[in-house]
């Protein structure tokens, strides 16, 4: 078909079912079609992906989608397929191993026109050689500013999406590529140009950056119950539905219960669900079932809900950026809507946290190299996590620039990915990473920055940040027009919102590995409240405290929430977990039994072989599963219980205790009935170094 704006415009209105290209949309589409190269740096909810589903069915072959946001590649694949009839398939890890190689199958098969693939994937040496081998016509690179360590989301993964384009370009020397992003300020924007500049020259096109219609403002907040205070007033106040964005997962999870708690349709949303209540959340998300859902970006920068009417951050993003990236996900149907800012500067420490968690150091490289070279067998990727203790993000990093550099290379090893060292001897170069390192404080400093001060526009700080040369004052913001998002401080309110918070209990999430039902927490470790304070220090205490260690308020809130899960199980038996430091734990699990009016089975599970350390005091998840892992064993002598099993601990960190147990129960004792875990407290473990957070 001959590309003009004739074609163009007919393939618009019958196959997309819209009259009119946005602005600049025809220019880029006529421009990657006649030129083979663009970088398009427009806001979010520019319609960016039409950019791309046009020229797939222009093109022959595959047409390529490298994108990071899962919840996106969902929502395009439903929407290509149902209602555009493009046919579009995807592989990532939220999927299964048989629906990845279906969507592998049909590829290969010729019947996929857009095939959409995480970046993570490239680093596997068979989903890479698959790739490879497609009749790839046009690759895309969704959130282009991750290849550039000057951008403020760096992932080393995409390092590979430039070696899967150069060898592409050997099979198809004219093969196209269209980098896109919203957050590119002039420096990334030359590098991501730099580097797809392969074998010829990279276009831009830079559009406008403002959002007109997205009132920005900010709240200060003096803590976690001030911050729920506000949350509670502005869900109440802003019309239609909306997204809370939160840090961690943790807070997800923490403001859907009190959301729930008020009456309020609400969920969480992070990427440790499981992928079928992921996909089952974003689509009755979207159908409006929920007023809002809490999500991390898993969700956030992937969903496609034109109507979100509010953005509210419950805690400060690591940047600017990353900032105007999420906030832009409301009001895409061109709609008033609001970006809030819940603002406390002590946030700061989780993303300064997430800064040094991906920072190698030269002892870091040192370290992996030396492992990598003296294990008697090839290393994979979780033995050098264990042996290293190094936390999970640094190891990946690490890998992913020792194979860059050429010191290590990758193979198949019985189905297994390993590395070997090379031959290779030259100084490291970790430029990049001191480059990395100064923008991420420097991201964190400028939003930092964008939450306390009250003189400059809103917006305009967002586009100037993005090196939009043309922006000014928008008028519109709590800056602009004066007039603070504030309301006056209800201390009865808060102190109620700070009662529940020390009262709250914690979900244990079920666990398909072994089939753990979902069970239950009492005491939230991250609040440290005097009750957990209380119970840490007793659990090792052989005393006469009464109440077997149980300060009467804990045990009280103990015998609550067990007759809250006797209505959901029918317990028929208890099985505390063998515990070394637990002085009462038999004693407690006693109490616990007589409660529920079930026996107990305080030695039905032991330790055949005790774990060489204790799980606080080792420095990842990798190290805690392996501690523990064939470590335990029951007892063949006591009859098997009847009835669900209420699986007792003092506390669950890592959750790798638990699961050694559920292992025992289901492959060696054979037990097919629910198990369902109960722990007095919840502790999370820091990752690379021994502790608790």
């Amino acid at each position: 078909m001959q590309i003009n704006k004739q074609n163009l415009e007919t393939i618009l209105k019958s196959r997309f079912g819209l009259e009119t290209f946005r602005e600049g949309q025809l220019e880029a589409i006529h421009i990657l079609m006649e030129k083979n190269r663009l970088l398009c740096i427009q806001p979010t909810g520019h319609g960016k992906s039409l950019l791309y589903q046009i020229p797939s069915i222009l093109l022959d072959g595959v047409t390529l989608v490298i994108s990071p946001l899962l919840a996106l590649m969902r929502d395009q694949i439903s929407q290509l397929t149902n209602r555009f009839n493009i046919c579009a398939a995807s592989i990532n890890s939220d999927q299964s191993e048989n629906e990845n190689n279906k969507a592998k199958i049909i590829t290969k098969a010729g019947k996929i026109k857009i095939l959409f693939v995480a970046p993570e994937q490239l680093d596997d040496i068979d989903r890479f050689d698959f790739l490879l081998a497609l009749p790839v016509s046009l690759v895309v690179i969704d959130e282009a500013h991750c290849i550039s360590t000057w951008g403020h989301d760096f992932r080393p993964s995409y390092r590979q999406i430039i070696k899967l384009i150069q060898s592409l370009e050997n099979k198809n020397p004219s093969i196209k590529v269209l980098g896109l992003t919203a957050t590119a300020n002039r420096k990334t924007e030359e590098d991501i140009k730099l580097q797809l500049s392969t074998n010829m020259p990279v276009l831009i096109q830079r559009s406008n950056m403002d959002r007109p219609n997205i009132r920005l403002s900010v709240i200060e907040t003096s803590g976690l119950a001030h911050k729920l205070f506000n949350l509670e007033r502005l869900i109440n106040e802003l019309p239609g539905d909306g997204l809370i964005y939160c840090s961690t997962r943790e807070n997800t999870e923490l403001v859907a219960d009190y959301c729930r708690k008020q009456n309020l349709k609400s969920a969480a949303y992070h990427a440790g669900l499981a992928s079928e209540e992921k996909v089952k959340l974003q689509n009755e998300f979207i159908q409006g079932k929920y007023k809002i859902i809490a999500a991390t970006n898993a969700l956030g920068m992937g969903i496609d809900k034109s109507n979100l009417r509010f953005i509210i951050h419950f805690d400060v993003p690591g940047s600017i950026t990353a900032y105007y990236q999420e906030v832009g996900r409301c009001g895409r149907d061109g709609l008033p809507a609001n970006g809030i800012l819940l603002y406390n500067e002590r946030d700061k420490i989780v993303q300064e946290y997430f800064i040094n968690s991906s920072q190698p150091s030269k002892k870091d490289f040192t370290q992996i190299l030396e492992i990598i070279s003296s294990e008697a067998k090839p290393a994979n990727l979780a033995t050098i996590k264990r042996l290293s203790g190094l936390h999970p993000t640094r190891v990946m990093v690490v890998t992913a620039e020792l194979l860059e550099q050429g010191f290590i290379h990758k193979t198949k090893l019985n189905n297994s990915q390993v590395y070997l060292i090379t031959q290779k001897k030259p100084k490291l170069d970790l430029t990049r990473y001191n480059n990395q390192y100064r923008v991420k404080t420097n991201e964190l400093e400028a939003m930092l920055n964008y939450g306390e001060q009250k003189n400059i526009c809103r917006m305009l700080i967002l586009r100037t940040t993005l090196g939009d040369e043309l922006a000014e004052p928008c008028g519109r913001c709590d800056v602009c027009i004066q007039q603070p998002n504030t309301t006056k401080t209800n201390t009865t309110q808060i102190t109620t919102i700070s009662n529940w918070l020390t009262k709250q209990i914690v979900s244990i999430k079920s666990v398909r590995t072994n089939n753990i039902a979902e069970g239950m927490t009492i005491l939230d470790g991250k609040l440290r409240s005097q009750l957990f304070a209380q119970f840490m220090k007793h659990r090792t205490r052989n005393d006469s405290e009464k109440y077997l260690g149980l300060d009467e308020e804990l045990w009280n809130s103990i015998k609550t929430h067990l007759s809250t899960l006797k209505k959901k199980h029918r317990f028929g038996i208890l099985i505390p977990i063998p515990s070394r430091t637990w002085v009462h734990s038999k004693q407690v699990a006693a109490a616990i039994a007589k409660e529920l009016n079930i026996p107990v089975l305080l030695d039905f599970l032991f330790w055949q072989e005790l774990p060489q350390s204790r799980q606080g005091e080792l420095l990842n998840n990798d190290q805690r599963h392996f501690n523990v892992d064939k470590k335990m064993g029951f007892d063949r002598k006591q009859s098997k219980p009847k009835g669900a099993i209420l699986l007792l601990d003092d506390y669950i960190g890592s959750g790798a205790t638990i699961s050694e147990a559920a292992r025992v129960l289901r492959k060696n004792a054979n037990l097919e009935q629910e198990i369902i875990p109960f722990t007095i407290a919840a502790v999370k473990w820091k990752l690379g170094q021994s502790g608790m957070v």
